[in-house]
């Protein structure tokens, strides 16, 4: 191709997606890396298949994304904590009626939010903050055991 040998294009290729993907902070590239690599090998071995070639980058990289990409994501992603984060886990005090079917609210540092539960926590009732969804507390009743 252009005078020049596909397993140099092949190579090239591989280093600048390699490049790339250590330069970015986001997982981009690494896929089509490993499909270039294996191509590169390819293309050594059968330098004038370059149709088997392609066919075994597209192949590569969507095996490789498909098999890889959940785990990748999951360990490498960080979730950046924000000021509403800091709840999590502390007591509020509900403000009215909270139940599985009825969502309420509850009050925790001078505010007061919609909260929700999977169990019946009456007005007055201290509450345990599980989690943040959208504009809603989760919360759980706080017994005497805990």
């Amino acid at each position: 191709m252009f005078g020049i040998p596909i397993f140099y294009i092949w190579l090239v290729l591989t280093v600048v997606l390699v490049i790339i993907e250590v330069a970015t902070t986001d997982i981009a590239t690494i896929w089509f890396a490993a499909g270039a690599f294996v191509s590169t090998i390819i293309a050594w071995i059968m330098p004038d298949a370059i149709m088997v070639q392609a066919v075994v980058f597209a192949v590569v990289t969507v095996v490789t994304m498909y098999f890889t990409k959940p785990i990748l994501t999951k360990y490498l992603t960080k979730k950046t904590p924000t000021n509403m984060d800091m709840y999590i886990g502390k007591s509020a005090c509900a403000i009215s009626d909270i139940s599985p079917d009825n969502p309420g609210r509850a009050q925790i540092g001078g505010l007061t939010w919609q909260a929700k539960s999977d169990m019946l926590i009456k007005k007055g009732e201290m509450c345990r903050i599980l989690k943040i969804e959208g504009a809603s507390l989760v919360v759980e009743k706080i017994t005497v055991n805990q």
